[in-house]
């Protein structure tokens, strides 16, 4: 008999082989992005290391509705403004990261 058990959950968790997936929080100016929150979320903030932040910005963009394309979306860690051309492996995101969705112009 065997008792494995599987923890999951952790930074750089791979659940199996592949990529290391990382779990975040946005804070927006419209509420939190996490993996509970807002409840009719149509998905969650889980990501490959690899993404770009320029994907988690389109798709937090995408939960809260913010269709407002003559704003600025920046997301920042800390008062660190993130490239959104960079991956979230650049900039050391892990599991459990809050990062911040800063909208200039238009209509946060």
């Amino acid at each position: 008999m065997s008792n494995e058990t599987n923890s999951g959950g952790g930074a750089g968790n791979t659940g199996g082989g592949g990529e290391p997936k990382v779990q975040i929080k946005v804070q927006t100016p419209r509420g939190l992005w996490s993996m509970d929150e807002p409840k009719d979320a149509t998905h969650r903030p889980e990501y490959p290391i690899s993404a770009k932040i320029q994907n988690v910005i389109d798709d937090v963009r995408n939960v809260f509705k913010f269709a407002e394309s003559d704003s600025k979306y920046t997301l920042f860690l800390g008062k660190v403004e993130l490239d959104p051309n960079h991956t979230l492996a650049s900039h050391q995101i892990k599991t459990g990261t809050l990062l911040v969705l800063s909208v200039q112009g238009g209509n946060a």
